[in-house]
């Protein structure tokens, strides 16, 4: 320790106690800490750049995608952020007329997509010419009409603009009522015996046959068509000649992991929004930035299989949030030392003064950062924790931290559980089940060894759940036993994997590897039986194992 850095605790000692904390790691309710201690990384530069192609923030719980959105906010007095829960999307799922398409096998990609495309060209015509009456919005459409009346191309665009030129200035929620009440009028017209029985019940559905399904959902898509996406992107090029100011633009769309609409529709709808983001990027001075869990994407690629909904696709649309060591360090230096100024003094004291120099022959920091997925939300976690154990002293001793670290882990298992439940609701288990193994690493053969047989059993009798993943590789291995070859557990070592639970080393010569840090996806067909996982070190104290330094 730095001798006067020491003096100064020795002048100013601090007292740590229970209830103290550098923040909650949550970037909505961490005001106190955000912006006075905010770090600034690659991901939010590249979100700020109106240049990149990047506009999908994404990144796990607490990675801190909020955080961007909310740095981006302040800066910027041009950008608007829309609410997904004021969009009225319920009113969409609940409509009879919608929900028989849907349930007859019909496509309503294209119907999200026109909402979605409505949505962000109403709210950027809103925000670049600060429409807030009906007047204003007939001045701009007057405009833009006058401006394009005579383009050919652009004819269908402007008409239209013309069906909403005094309507620019309502809100969200009416234009998609309207949009979807204009579709649900040509479905009436079309399918009105139909959807009557369907509201019926008594699973109408059910009873029609392939045949007669197939001829209904090629008679949906003469409403549902692409012919307004069209004249939707005839607007887009409209409006992308039409601003050529030096001034940017930001829309920000954030708590789609929330219930904002049915899970029945929501992942598909979330779909439909990342194939429409593309369209926008030819209006040079806006940015949509949308911010999105990786566990939200996961099942929007598992819900829309069937449809060749490919990630693939949109990488290059992607802003994926990494942090290092020296940020992370930065965050937690900037969050102690703004603590200790508002409780007791002005001097800086930071990590170094109320933390031990190492714990088991490692530097502190270093030995905490890895029971964490280099996450904020988890380093800040760990440090609360850690001052919570030290209450009523003016330093954190090794014992204070061994002790946080039981509490830590058990809140990190059970957040694991709960962030992956939409597209792993058989995660539980299997971390139940590495966790009865008491060991910190084992080869894939062992693990068939380890009792495979209950974990598919249990899995299997729960049920079917159609976005579950596992399920089907459990239902195999309990019908065919020992001719699984092996690829329940390589299956299930690969969804330990990509949530964070284990590293898996693939072949003898090969390192270590973990999906927060590598490669984020791996594929069961590279393991083999001497294929190598260990138990990440953040999950050692929940399951009381002894990491033996190796």
């Amino acid at each position: 320790m730095n001798k006067n850095k020491a003096n100064k605790v020795d002048l100013n000692p601090v007292v740590l106690k229970r209830g103290m904390s550098i923040g909650s790691g949550n970037a909505e309710s961490d005001d106190d800490f955000l912006f006075k201690c905010f770090v600034e990384n690659a991901a939010l530069v590249e979100a700020k750049d109106i240049n990149s192609s990047g506009m999908i923030i994404a990144g796990r719980t607490g990675a801190g995608k909020t955080a961007i959105l909310r740095s981006i906010a302040q800066e910027n007095d041009y950008h608007i952020e829309i609410d997904p829960s004021l969009m009225a999307m319920d009113y969409v799922a609940n409509s009879d007329a919608l929900r028989f398409v849907y349930m007859i096998g019909g496509d309503l990609n294209l119907l999200f997509q026109t909402l979605w495309k409505h949505v962000l060209c109403i709210e950027f015509i809103r925000l670049r010419y600060d429409v807030k009456t009906a007047q204003k919005s007939k001045t701009i459409f007057n405009s833009l009409v006058e401006k394009y009346f005579t383009d050919e191309r652009k004819k269908r665009s402007v008409e239209y603009l013309r069906k909403w030129e005094g309507e620019f200035w309502i809100t969200m929620d009416v234009n998609i009522k309207e949009i979807t009440e204009s579709v649900e009028e040509q479905l009436l017209a079309e399918f009105g015996s139909e959807i009557s029985k369907f509201k019926a019940g008594g699973q109408y559905e059910q009873r029609l046959s392939n045949g007669q399904k197939t001829e209904l959902v090629a008679r949906t898509k003469k409403i549902i068509n692409s012919q307004q996406l069209a004249d939707l992107h005839g607007v887009i090029e409209m409006l992308s000649e039409e601003v050529g100011s030096v001034t940017n633009y930001y829309i920000l769309l954030d708590k789609l992991d929330e219930n904002w609409v049915d899970v029945a529709v929501r992942f598909r709808m979330i779909r439909a929004l990342v194939e429409t983001l593309r369209s926008f990027r030819k209006i040079r001075s806006l940015k949509v930035l949308v911010a999105l869990r990786t566990d939200v994407l996961e099942r929007v690629v598992l819900e829309t299989a069937e449809v060749s909904f490919q990630r693939e696709k949109f990488e290059d649309y992607f802003i994926n949030i990494f942090w290092d060591k020296a940020e992370l360090m930065s965050l937690v230096e900037k969050r102690l030392i703004e603590l200790f100024k508002r409780q007791y003094t002005n001097e800086s004291i930071g990590f170094a003064e109320v933390f031990p120099e190492t714990v088991s022959q490692r530097k502190t920091f270093d030995w905490m950062l890895e029971r964490t997925l280099m996450r904020p939300r988890d380093i800040i976690a760990f440090v609360n924790e850690c001052i919570n154990a030290a209450n009523g002293r003016s330093k954190i001793l090794v014992s204070d931290i061994h002790k946080a670290e039981v509490e830590f882990a058990r809140k990190r298992k059970a957040a694991m559980e709960q962030e992956w439940l939409s597209c792993f609701p058989t995660l539980k288990h299997l971390l139940d089940f590495i966790g009865r193994q008491r060991k910190i690493a084992f080869s894939l053969k062992e693990l068939c060894d380890g009792g495979l047989d209950d974990l598919a059993l249990s899995i299997y009798s729960e049920g079917k759940v159609s976005f579950d993943p596992l399920y089907k590789s459990a239902k195999n291995y309990v019908d065919s036993g020992e001719n699984d070859n092996g690829m329940f557990a390589r299956h299930l070592a690969t969804i330990l994997y990509r949530v964070g639970a284990v590293g898996i080393k693939v072949g003898v010569g090969d390192r270590l590897i973990y999906s927060h840090i590598d490669e984020p996806l791996i594929s069961p067909d590279i393991l083999e039986n001497e294929s190598k996982l260990r138990i990440h070190s953040m999950l050692h104290a929940a399951f009381r194992i002894q990491d033996n330094g190796k």
